[in-house]
């Protein structure tokens, strides 16, 4: 059903150009009309008049003995018309196919010379007339009319030279009858105006979306339709070019070459509509991308068509030369066009197979647009028109005139295109929805195999945290199992302390104390490894280690050469001594000997400094050498000799590491600062007199307050011992 709707639609399309039946009377009118009376002669000098022609009336012949016409020769049409009827009527000549048409009465009263015309016709004269005041029938007619009394028989002597480009199909002139004309010109105004309300109200909606939209496919759409809306409005429609008529009299101004204005347009205008169709149908149908051999032929066409509607517009085909008439151009073109638009018509029903619901639309469309095209070509072969089968009344005459035809054919292949375009906006939002709803599908798919890698890789990474963690409470277990133990500790201090804190789970720190089996003086260490974490704590080990060593079976070295050894040791534990080593690390340290029966204690460092709170409070520091132990470079030669520092009993010292001094914290002018070695020797003077264990209290507190929320930097020791 749906496909019958649409091809009963397009059996109302028009053609291109007019194709005139011989009889042009109605059959409601009995005027007697035949080619049997129809003469024709071909005037060489183009500028003989009436009397002359008729002096040579032996001279014209049948229409079968002319062959072909040529636009550059001027004819002459000898006619007989009778009225059987008992009333007189007007009869109207129609001037289409003609470029000039002069038509002579000829009657017992001698010869009479009626109004001259053309294709075009001149302004219409009905337009400065009021049917409310002035009969219809006074109208005066803008074509050549003249009156056949009743049972009278005229002879018409016309002067025509054929349109180049929309000639007439025979020698024929075409009569109408003036009255039934005029009335039905009256009809033909409510349908044209229907028409022409339908096509600019789509020309309104066309050009709305296409400004709403911004779509490629709305703006061309809307291009056509505005050319098919000008152009439908443009037609020589029934009687005049309503465009000009109506609001511009341009119809009786010429061009140059002797053609309309309007007539200008008018051709202008049809190209337009007929270029823009094309590319608008290409963008539809997505034609280069698709199609792109086709897409090379259409432009071929367009250029073609440009040559060819210019040509017509400005007169280029107003040449004598009979290569450039209708027979040449015309014929190519309207096949060209047939063709074109079957391709489209295939191309739109791959479309659709392809799954392009909306390309359906478009071999609907195009069906009207295919059978109007065709009325083109059988005018241009010179077939009659399947229109002209149709009734000389109401609708059935309104559709057999070609330009009313064009009109009422563009006009529904601009509705079904508008519902082509709709389906087209509804298809690709239909398919934005899907394919929106299909990515939606496969990211919450994705989300739930993401989630659950996240699961899985957060599963492994939770045991592997566990393993590390487990090792590093373990490695932590170790190295807090090579610090100095309770019994290396007995004995030896009146009070003794400590805070080691790595930064992470175990650190480069270390303190490190002599063996108790060795009775006389014992020795203290400190050391502050490079780095932190694993790397710093495994150095460490390598430092406890050569400690070990250097001490292992007396005390006796000096501090000072403790240091040399304690270089030489871990460089070569770390193979730095070698050109090849890829690591260059090392420590600092504070070596202390310390004989409790002399009461003096020996001291040598590297950049780690001693410091002493005395029973007067007073502080004392002792600077270490500044340079670190175990890197490539040897330590300097210039080593400070080892400081012996008499104390009395119940004097504080003590040691501490750069984690300490060098944590960043507190207000300084809203930067932070570093805790300092003031900040560290005030607190010890003010606490010297407490515990050892206290003293540390009040040093972890302090520090804790001055780190804040600011991060640890590095591992802190301090080491507070009194004797």
């Amino acid at each position: 059903m749906k496909w019958f709707f649409f091809i009963a639609l397009s059996a109302f399309a028009g053609q291109a150009i007019p194709s005139f039946a011989d009889a042009a009377i109605t059959s409601t009118t009995p005027i007697i009309f035949s080619d049997k009376d129809v003469l024709v002669f071909e005037d060489a000098n183009q500028s003989s008049s009436p009397e002359e022609i008729l002096k040579n009336r032996d001279k014209f012949v049948p229409p079968q003995q002319i062959k072909g016409y040529r636009p550059d020769v001027t004819y002459w049409i000898l006619q007989k018309v009778s009225n059987s009827l008992d009333k007189d009527r007007d009869i109207q000549i129609d001037a289409s196919g003609w470029k000039d048409l002069t038509p002579h009465v000829i009657d017992e009263h001698g010869i009479r010379k009626l109004k001259s015309t053309g294709f075009v016709g001149s302004h219409n004269p009905y337009l400065n007339e009021s049917p409310y005041v002035t009969p219809i029938t006074r109208f005066e007619s803008q074509f050549p009319v003249f009156s056949l009394r009743a049972g009278a028989e005229v002879t018409l002597l016309t002067r025509v030279n054929f349109h180049p480009i929309f000639p007439a199909k025979s020698f024929s002139i075409h009569l109408i009858d003036s009255a039934t004309f005029a009335e039905f010109r009256r009809f033909s105004l409510y349908v044209e105006g229907l028409l022409l309300g339908t096509l600019l109200a789509l020309t309104i909606f066309s050009i709305f979306n296409a400004i709403q939209t911004k779509d490629r496919v709305n703006i061309y759409y809307a291009i056509w339709i505005s050319a098919a809306f000008l152009s439908v409005f443009s037609l020589n429609i029934i009687d005049g070019h309503r465009l000009f008529e109506f609001f511009i009299d341009v119809e009786s101004l010429r061009a140059p070459w002797n053609d309309s204005y309007a007539y200008i347009f008018f051709i202008a205008l049809a190209f337009a509509q007929s270029i823009s169709y094309v590319v608008f149908a290409r963008h539809y149908l997505g034609i280069k991308k698709n199609f792109p051999k086709i897409h090379f032929v259409t432009n071929l066409w367009i250029a073609y068509a440009l040559f060819y509607g210019i040509s017509a517009s400005v007169g280029g085909f107003y040449s004598h030369d009979s290569l450039l008439n209708a027979k040449y151009f015309a014929m190519p073109y309207s096949v060209a066009v047939g063709l074109i638009l079957i391709t489209f018509f295939i191309c739109s029903y791959i479309r659709y197979r392809d799954g392009y619901g909306f390309a359906l639309y478009f071999m609907f469309a195009v069906i009207p647009y295919l059978v109007f095209r065709l009325g083109f070509l059988f005018g241009i072969i010179g077939l009659s028109s399947p229109f002209q089968h149709l009734p000389d009344q109401g609708m059935g005459y309104f559709l057999k005139n070609p330009w009313t035809n064009q009109a009422f054919g563009v006009c529904m292949e601009a509705l079904i295109m508008a519902l082509a375009v709709i389906s087209r906006a509804r298809w690709l939002q239909s398919e934005l929805n899907r394919t929106a709803q299909k990515h939606t599908e496969v990211i919450e798919q994705q989300n739930l195999l993401l989630e659950a890698k996240v699961e899985e890789r957060t599963q492994e990474l939770r045991q592997k945290h566990e393993i590390v963690t487990s090792s590093m409470n373990y490695a932590s277990r170790l190295q807090r199992g090579q610090l100095p133990r309770p019994a290396r500790l007995d004995g030896r201090f009146q009070s003794f302390a400590t805070l080691w804190e790595p930064r992470d789970t175990i650190g480069g720190d270390l303190y490190w104390v002599s063996s108790s089996r060795d009775k006389g003086p014992f020795v203290l260490a400190v050391a502050d490894c490079t780095g932190h974490g694993v790397p710093g704590a495994m150095l460490s080990l390598l430092v406890s280690n050569s400690l070990e060593r250097i001490y292992a079976n007396s005390t006796v070295e000096d501090p000072g050469s403790a240091l040399k050894s304690l270089d030489h040791l871990i460089r070569t534990g770390l193979n730095q001594d070698r050109t090849d080593s890829e690591s260059d690390d090392g420590c600092d340290a504070a070596v202390l000997r310390i004989d409790p029966e002399a009461n003096i204690v020996e001291f040598a460092g590297a950049k780690i400094d001693l410091f002493r709170v005395d029973l007067a409070q007073q502080i004392h520091r002792y600077s270490a050498n500044r340079f670190s132990l175990g890197y490539k470079d040897p330590i300097s030669a210039n080593l400070r000799p080892t400081e012996r520092i008499p104390y009395a009993p119940g004097e504080l010292f003590a040691i501490v590491t750069d984690g300490l001094t060098d944590q960043p914290g507190g207000f300084n002018g809203g930067q932070p600062v570093s805790f300092g070695y003031r900040r560290l020797a005030k607190i010890l003077v003010e606490h010297s007199r407490e515990t050892c264990p206290e003293i540390v209290r009040h040093l972890q507190a302090s520090f804790a307050e001055w780190q804040g929320s600011y991060a640890r930097r590095d591992d802190v020791t301090i080491v507070l011992f009194k004797l």
